[in-house]
């Protein structure tokens, strides 16, 4: 039985996601497995470019072009990296994947669930559907509060967004997180980045039998 699988990070703005992936990708290679990192949007040549616009256009975004342009991205990221990798057994990390377009464009942005649901099936199939979903949740004003502490990056379109937006944000990630309690792990992410990683691990190992 293949032995890849997909592990994805989701959390408000500022939970420390990347800092995990990278922590999380040094233990299992040091267990000898190959371990793919990568994010959303991004991880392809094709979903950087997009990551950029998304990000940073500087006019009005509609909800709409903003949902597709992320199933876009995770289309060719699918396609052209994690699918690829989970069939030669690697671990692949993902910092977001689908869960966020359920929550930023559908119930933060308020686009149709079922319509998202549907691009879902689409870009995923069945062999790309994560195996654990490490939910790093801490209070929104917290995660802004860090995002903005880091040096020289400017806030991008959904960091400027306003509180009661991040708040939904969080809302809608524990909505998830309830919902399907198989596959999502609720990790406390307001406590020093090191002990984190340490109540990540035995999650992760248990999803990897």
């Amino acid at each position: 039985m293949p032995e890849g699988r997909l592990i994805t990070f989701e959390g408000v703005e500022g939970a420390g996601k990347s800092t995990q992936v990278r922590l999380l990708a040094a233990a299992l290679r040091r267990h000898g497995r190959e371990v793919v990192e990568t994010r959303e949007p991004g991880g392809t040549p094709l979903g950087e470019e997009l990551r950029a616009i998304v990000k940073h256009h500087p006019g009005d975004l509609a909800p709409a072009a903003e949902l597709l342009i992320f199933a876009a991205c995770r289309a060719q990221l699918v396609e052209h990296l994690i699918r690829p990798a989970l069939e030669r057994d690697a671990i692949v990390l993902c910092d977001r994947f689908a869960d966020s377009t359920t929550v930023y464009q559908g119930l933060a942005r308020g686009l149709d669930l079922a319509f998202i649901q549907l691009l879902h099936e689409f870009t995923l199939g069945n062999d790309c559907v994560p195996a654990l979903t490490l939910l790093l949740d801490l209070p929104a004003e917290g995660g802004l509060a860090r995002a903005a502490a880091r040096g020289g990056v400017a806030a991008d379109r959904f960091e400027a967004e306003g509180a009661a937006f991040h708040t939904a944000i969080r809302d809608g990630f524990l909505t998830l997180a309830k919902a399907e309690p198989n596959r999502f792990r609720v990790i406390p992410a307001d406590l020093p980045p090191e002990e984190v990683h340490r109540r990540i691990l035995p999650e992760v190992f248990h999803a990897l039998g």
